[in-house]
């Protein structure tokens, strides 16, 4: 049988001679000892480098979902690796819980974002892997190994954040708290007062992040503040199906690939259309539960590269990048987008020891990225920026080992787990320096 699997944008496939589906431990287990290298483990697809690409397995973990118990007391929740993110917020509501922070993309699969080092914003907030408690993990060989802070530390250490380069996830536990509302509210400010008041802003909010179309004078900041308000309920949309903005959105991506000397007026003109923010406005925001206030419904498809800088040295950053866009004669339409990370203790984490921002580059799917991406990259690694896992990049093990000061002692873990390299397809041998 001839399978083909693809990621969310489309610009990765992989025609594997095996796609696996277990729903159990057990069932992973022994598929992982049978199964033809390279293995990868897919999740939603959300990663827009190659690491589930591999012409021998593909191990999808969709019927791996759900909340297998969880500690009221303690504040914790065992989740099966393959449950959504989208899935798992009401499943933790209804138990009077709520992750401590996620981003704004709920489609990927609780152990493709962990593995990713996947994340939200917020000056004291981790990434999703600093939540993680313990976990499950199954080797090439199809051992099972439990991994925590007080078992096999240094498996917890390196595998939080491994992309599963050291086995399959088959439960994850996570750090949670009681439920809680957030209330929204944001708009237009000049970037130069954003810029100016980075700091103050993450500071003053729990959750701060703003977008930069470069040809603006403006961006489009948003706020996530926690409130004792009622939360009114959201109504989510099925995957796929478009708002209205959606489709403003894709009019103008599809306009810019043919008429490019129009992104600078759009991209204004798309800043504009979001209503001028000020602080010292009373009128009320939207209020949701955690798990409806976070994640936006993306429905215009893209590729995408992120960098996490120095927190202090972000302003400076963005500003560079964008008038490095704005000049390279380049065409593209989405914004830029700016969040901020705190420090971990995650060997492979891009916040590992450091408060980080973010700053993220999005093409429309159906344009070439490649141009656009690489002068972006070239500025990002002057402010020793470290790639998102899931995101594209062009680094390999020479650049990567300088940037982690635990790669080596990540390297001796994978090598212990996986001495065959079962896992690795051509991108992570890149990666590692194994090929």
């Amino acid at each position: 049988m001839a399978y083909v699997w693809s990621n969310w944008s489309g610009w990765v496939k992989s025609w594997p001679k095996t796609m696996l589906e277990p729903a159990t431990e057990e069932e992973l287990a022994a598929a992982l000892r049978l199964a033809e290298g390279p293995v990868r483990a897919a999740g939603s697809g959300h990663s827009f480098t190659p690491l589930v690409d591999s012409s021998g397995t593909i191990v999808t973990l969709r019927h791996m979902s759900g909340v297998v118990d969880h500690d009221a007391t303690a504040l914790t929740a065992r989740i099966k690796a393959g449950t959504t993110l989208r899935d798992l917020g009401p499943m933790l509501f209804d138990r009077g819980l709520g992750l401590i922070n996620q981003g704004d993309i709920d489609r990927q699969a609780l152990a493709g974002a962990v593995g990713t080092g996947t994340h939200g914003t917020g000056g004291e907030l981790g990434s999703l892997s600093a939540s993680v408690e313990a976990f499950r993990l199954v080797t090439a060989d199809g051992d099972v190994v439990i991994a925590s802070r007080a078992e096999n530390p240094d498996v917890f250490d390196a595998g939080r954040v491994s992309f599963g380069s050291l086995g399959i996830m088959s439960e994850i536990t996570m750090r949670c708290r009681r439920a809680y509302a957030l209330e929204e509210t944001g708009g237009r400010m000049a970037v130069s007062d954003v810029l100016t008041a980075a700091e103050a802003l993450r500071d003053a909010n729990r959750h701060f992040e703003f977008w930069w179309f470069p040809f603006a004078d403006d961006a489009i900041v948003k706020f996530l503040t926690e409130t004792d308000k009622e939360p009114k309920p959201r109504r989510r949309r099925a995957d796929g199906e478009e708002t209205r903005d959606d489709k403003i959105f894709r009019a103008a991506c599809e306009a810019s690939r043919y008429v490019p000397f129009l992104r600078g007026p759009m991209q204004k003109y798309l800043t504009s259309s979001s209503g001028r923010y000020s602080s010292t406005l009373t009128e009320p925001g939207r209020v949701r539960w955690s798990h409806e206030a976070f994640p936006s419904d993306r429905n215009v498809r893209f590729n995408e590269m992120e960098y996490a800088i120095p927190a202090e040295r972000g302003p400076d950053c963005i500003r560079e990048v964008a008038a490095y866009m704005r000049d390279s004669g380049v065409n593209f339409l989405f914004p830029l987008e700016y969040r901020y990370v705190a420090a971990d203790d995650i060997w492979l984490s891009p916040f590992y020891q450091r408060d980080s921002v973010t700053i993220s580059v999005h093409q429309y799917h159906r344009q070439p990225y490649a141009a656009l991406f690489a002068g972006a990259e070239a500025i990002f690694r002057r402010y020793e920026g470290r790639p998102h896992w899931g995101k594209l990049h062009t680094l390999g093990a020479a650049e990567l080992s300088k940037l982690y000061p635990r790669w080596d002692d990540f390297q001796a873990v994978r090598r212990r787990l996986d001495p065959g390299g079962k896992l690795l397809n051509a991108h992570l041998k890149r990666i590692f320096g194994e090929a």
